[in-house]
């Protein structure tokens, strides 16, 4: 197995907390499966109270086309549509080496039916970067640029910031975090899930990535020995970041459309008050920050 630089394998470190389900055995071609739902809380005192229960649902690498065929897209629009989340986010790699199939990806992700956001990807900037922006518009998808918008829940206010794609080097956290207050309660949307390691310095409440497609081919111990060297150390699931909370989604398709118990996901995340769910008493599928 060679791992190629933007489909690392697994990383040294291991996910901590309950990060993701157990990944299936086997070896499988994308497209014939129904994507992994994984549903997940996400405790920080940095969710005020107003903003607990707060549900988001995470699209990652669709790549669509040459990974992700269009049953697999609609039965991944379909179980968010049935978990109704507050918001939707998506976050890069749309496509893979041509933009030719953008009309696909319109026609799919126009059926989404709660408010969604997008941020690109490396592949959507290596293919035609206006004409996913174009695309991901015309499905009513607000794609953020290094931009932020303000959402109002409960009263209270929920800052979504988008940075644009790190690998291609569009990125500019700056100018997304410009007029957001530092006591804000920030959830970002970012690509490359390498990028929390500056990124966290903005005091995010959740970072969300994607891009690893989970290691796509998964064999201990020789992809750890890889991916270490490759300097991947955030490959699925949940990790702590300097206060933050970072989550890398697997995503629903790869460059190559094969995986290796690496399953494809849908993914929920409901944000928790730390004092809130202390008082609860909850745990269950949670990461604690």
């Amino acid at each position: 197995m060679f791992p190629v630089p933007d489909m690392p394998l697994p990383a040294l470190v291991p996910t901590p907390a309950l990060a993701a389900p157990r990944p299936a055995r086997g070896a499988f071609r994308l497209g014939g499966r129904r994507p992994r739902l994984c549903d997940l809380n996400v405790i920080s005192d940095r969710v005020p109270a107003p903003l607990d229960g707060f549900r988001i649902g995470h699209l990652s690498d669709i790549h669509v086309r040459t990974g992700v065929r269009h049953r697999m897209l609609e039965r991944a629009v379909e179980m968010m549509n049935e978990l109704a989340p507050d918001i939707v986010v998506l976050t890069g790699d749309y496509v893979c080496a041509t933009a030719r199939p953008v009309k696909q990806l319109t026609r799919a992700l126009r059926e989404l039916q709660r408010p969604a956001y997008a941020v690109l990807g490396n592949h959507d900037h290596w293919s035609d970067a206006a004409k996913i922006r174009a695309a991901l518009a015309d499905a009513g998808v607000d794609v953020l640029t290094n931009a932020h918008r303000i959402l109002a829940h409960a009263g209270h206010v929920l800052h979504l910031v988008g940075i644009d794609d790190s690998v291609t080097r569009h990125d500019d956290p700056e100018a997304a975090f410009r007029g957001v207050p530092a006591d804000a309660t920030s959830v970002v949307l970012s690509h490359d899930p390498r990028s929390a390691d500056w990124i966290h310095r903005f005091r995010p409440a959740l970072i969300l990535s994607g891009h690893t497609h989970g290691g796509q081919f998964v064999v201990p111990p020789i992809t750890n020995v890889i991916s270490g060297r490759l300097g991947m150390k955030y490959l699925s699931g949940f990790f702590g970041v300097e206060g933050a909370v970072l989550y890398v989604n697997r995503g629903l398709g790869a460059s190559i459309p094969l995986r290796f118990r690496a399953p494809v996901e849908v993914a929920q995340l409901t944000l928790r008050s730390h004092a809130v769910a202390q008082r609860a008493g909850e745990d269950g599928s949670s990461f604690a920050a």
